[in-house]
């Protein structure tokens, strides 16, 4: 995590679980993370997988400039990319495991913004449906941000943190198998195309 931002709600998150997988929506006190609410989200799992926002906060709604609560996670992301996205977030979740992403954002006609993403599952305690945490981090302030909406964001890389001494290779193919039935079989079945660059990343109880 090349971020502040990021480290810090990663920080609080890890904090929070203690010994679990991951801590409960409850547990998640806003006022004690004001300063990150501006770059964060929180997106539900829903049956469908289309992943609406229940949370964005104002940089977040800057990138489309539009509110995103209530909209599909999915439809800043081209289509290719969508399954690859959703296929992720069915993995954060299934495996109780944090990644981070980065993917470039740009409007029509203008100059890349490169964003860090955070994504932190949520245990899904006491409530009907599960939840995931997350931070946007743009690279460097933008002219444009708020102005003019993206066109759509696109994947880079994408790293799995966890709680290994050792870092190893991420296989997409297997990592994400049944993460990508699930979510074909309601996408249809056209293949979704694989994500190079991803690996797993040390993490754990510490970020230094």
């Amino acid at each position: 995590m090349r971020h502040q931002t990021t480290r810090e709600l990663f920080q609080y998150w890890n904090a929070l679980r203690g010994r679990r997988a991951a801590p409960d929506r409850a547990d998640i006190d806003l006022a004690a993370i004001r300063s990150l609410i501006a770059d964060m989200f929180m997106l539900e799992v829903d049956a469908a997988h289309r992943f609406p926002f229940v949370l964005a906060g104002t940089r977040v709604n800057a990138l489309a400039c539009a509110e995103q609560n209530g909209r599909s996670f999915l439809h800043l992301w081209p289509a290719h990319e969508a399954r690859n996205i959703a296929a992720m977030l069915l993995t954060v979740m299934d495996a109780s495991r944090p990644m981070v992403a980065t993917a470039t954002a740009a409007p029509a006609g203008g100059s890349n913004l490169e964003v860090e993403i955070l994504f932190l599952p949520l245990g899904r305690h006491r409530q009907a449906r599960a939840r995931i945490l997350g931070l946007i981090a743009p690279d460097a302030p933008t002219s444009w941000l708020g102005l003019r909406p993206i066109e759509e964001l696109k994947l880079q890389a994408l790293h799995m943190i966890e709680d290994s001494v050792t870092s190893r290779e991420f296989d997409v193919r297997t990592q994400f198998r049944t993460a990508l039935a699930s979510a074909q079989a309601r996408q249809g079945d056209r293949p979704a195309r694989n994500v190079r660059h991803l690996r797993v990343i040390e993490g754990g109880r510490k970020i230094s």
